[in-house]
C-alpha cells in the first residue's frame, strides 16, 4: 500500500488559513493601556524629595510589544517645574503587562523659588504628566499618555534663634550669663535633633561656642529651648563689656552653626543643615 501524500493545494491552504487568522490579529493590533498602579515618596530630607510613580502597561495584542522610553512633565500649582525622559528597551509579552519606575526629585530651595506661596503650607499639589512610547507591530510606534494628580509634603527647616540673654551674677572682675536657644519646628510633623553645634557673637563679648548631643524630638508646630551657661573676665574684656552688661541697651548677636535633623516620618534621611542668624536681644536681669 502506498503512503498517502497530503496534497499540496491543502497544504497551501492550511498555511493560508493559519496566516490569515495572524494577519487578522495583527490588523485588529490594539494600543496597549497605562496606569499608575502605585505612588510613593521614595526619599525625602530637609534638602530634597524624590517622589516614584509606578506605571503599569498591560498589552492585549496577541503579540510582543517594546517600551521604547518616555517623557514626564511633572506640575506644581498647574505649572511645569521639573521635566524629564528616559530610554527604554523593556518587552511586554502578549497579553501581559509590565511595570515601569520613573523617579522625579526636586530640591526644596528650587521648589521655594520658583513658587514663593507654597513655603507657607503644609502640602504641596502636582499633576504628574507622561507619555510612553510603545513600539506595537503594525501600528508602529505609538504615543500612550497618562496622568496622576496628588500632594506631596512641604518640608521646611527649623528656625533657630537666641530667645533670650540673662545676667545671673556680675561682679567687677567677671559675669556669668545665660544665653537661651530656641529651636523652633514649622512642620505639621516631629522633628529630631540629633546635633547642634552652635557659636554666638554676642556684640562687645567673646564668642560662646559649644554642641548639644542629645537627641531631642520637637513635635510639629512646636519648639524647645537651651539654656547654655557662660562667664566673662572683664581682664580679658576690658571696661567696654562690662559698661555694656550694666546698660539698658539691647545685644546685637549673630548665632552661626550647623544641625543634624531627622524627623518622625518613617522615610526621612537624617541630614545637615548649616544655620546663621542675626538679630537683637535684651538682656534680663
Amino acid at each position: 500500500m502506498k503512503p498517502y501524500k497530503t496534497p499540496f493545494y491543502l497544504l497551501l491552504f492550511v498555511f493560508l488559513m493559519v496566516s490569515c487568522s495572524e494577519l487578522k490579529e495583527l490588523a485588529d493590533a490594539q494600543k496597549p493601556t497605562i496606569s499608575v498602579d502605585d505612588f510613593r515618596i521614595s526619599g525625602l530630607s530637609l534638602q530634597d524629595i524624590e517622589l516614584t510613580f509606578d506605571l503599569q502597561i498591560d498589552n492585549p495584542n496577541p503579540v510582543a510589544v517594546t517600551l521604547s522610553s518616555y517623557d514626564y512633565d511633572l506640575q506644581i500649582e498647574n505649572s511645569s517645574f521639573v521635566k524629564g525622559s528616559q530610554p527604554l528597551n523593556t518587552t511586554i509579552p502578549s497579553k501581559g503587562r509590565n511595570n515601569v519606575s520613573v523617579p522625579v526629585i526636586f530640591t526644596f530651595k528650587e521648589l521655594y523659588n520658583t513658587f514663593t506661596s507654597i513655603n507657607s503650607k503644609n502640602e504641596g499639589a502636582y499633576a504628574f504628566i507622561a507619555n510612553v512610547q510603545i513600539n506595537v507591530p503594525v501600528l508602529g510606534l505609538i504615543e500612550v499618555p497618562i496622568e496622576k494628580n496628588g500632594t506631596f509634603p512641604v518640608v521646611k527647616a527649623p528656625t533657630i534663634s537666641v530667645a533670650n540673654f540673662s545676667l545671673k551674677d556680675i561682679s567687677f572682675t567677671k559675669a556669668d550669663i545665660e544665653v537661651e536657644l530656641n529651636v523652633a519646628n514649622p512642620n505639621t510633623f516631629g522633628l529630631i535633633l540629633n546635633q547642634l553645634d552652635y557659636g554666638v557673637d554676642i556684640d562687645g563679648l567673646s564668642t560662646i561656642s559649644g554642641e548639644i548631643i542629645d537627641r531631642i524630638e520637637i513635635g510639629g508646630n512646636e519648639s524647645q529651648t537651651f539654656k547654655i551657661p557662660a562667664s566673662f573676665s572683664f581682664a580679658d574684656l576690658g571696661l567696654a563689656a562690662y559698661n555694656a552688661l550694666t546698660s539698658d541697651d539691647p545685644f546685637e548677636y549673630n548665632l552661626t552653626g550647623s544641625a543634624n535633623i531627622g524627623a518622625t516620618l518613617p522615610f526621612f534621611e537624617s541630614s545637615s543643615f548649616n544655620f546663621d542668624k542675626t538679630g537683637v536681644v535684651d538682656i534680663l536681669r
